[in-house]
């Protein structure tokens, strides 16, 4: 099926799509994507060893910039923070210390659909002496329906190219494993914990 954000980038050379359900209304599930992001409520993996080697990456990107990482940490809500609830078309998520990678949201339909690209995040898998030579754009669509019974369905699809072919030999699959395989679907599940946690715990 199509889904919002297929346009962004039309030709893609890798492409995938996680889906999941979760026993509580669109509405429930809403908040919880609006805060995502670094310095924000994080991406829900739950898992800590993961989270220290995003943490080590990080703080690798913080040193060359030359800031320091004392203090910096890999942060994940457990709750609907009111002051998060910001997002809107052109907002910026970060996924990195800033000036690093981050999102740019393209799309927003409220309680349905969210739709981010960004053309941050592949050239900072190489060296900062090689970023200049290597580029990528990725779109990344969050997509909400609505189920028989209160439930929603929970549909998120990633389109990606980058270039030269060189890089493509090492981006595409630091994507599909650390960026699909790992990080989203740690996504995905932490994403229903919350929203069913919360439903159960009132």
């Amino acid at each position: 099926m199509s889904v919002p954000g297929d346009d962004i980038v039309a030709f893609p050379l890798l492409a995938t799509t996680h889906a999941i359900s979760i026993d509580v209304a669109p509405e429930r599930v809403w908040p919880w994507l609006m805060q995502i992001g670094q310095e924000r409520a994080g991406f829900y993996s739950d898992s800590p060893w993961w989270d220290a080697c995003v943490d080590f990456y990080y703080r690798v990107l913080w040193r060359e910039q030359r800031r320091s990482p004392s203090g910096y940490r890999v942060r994940e809500s457990d709750h609907v923070v009111p002051e998060w609830q910001t997002l809107r078309v052109g907002s910026s998520i970060l996924d990195g210390p800033p000036g690093t990678a981050y999102y740019v949201v393209q799309e927003i339909v409220p309680y349905r659909s969210l739709v981010l690209f960004t053309d941050t995040h592949l050239p900072h898998l190489v060296p900062r002496s090689l970023r200049h030579r290597v580029s990528g754009e990725l779109s990344d669509a969050i997509f909400l329906a609505g189920l028989e019974g209160g439930g929603t369905r929970i549909i998120r699809r990633m389109r990606a190219t980058c270039r030269p072919f060189a890089f493509r030999l090492l981006a595409l699959p630091i994507v599909l494993i650390w960026g699909e395989c790992i990080t989203k679907r740690n996504f995905m599940r932490g994403l229903k914990r919350r929203a069913e946690g919360v439903a159960r715990t009132g």
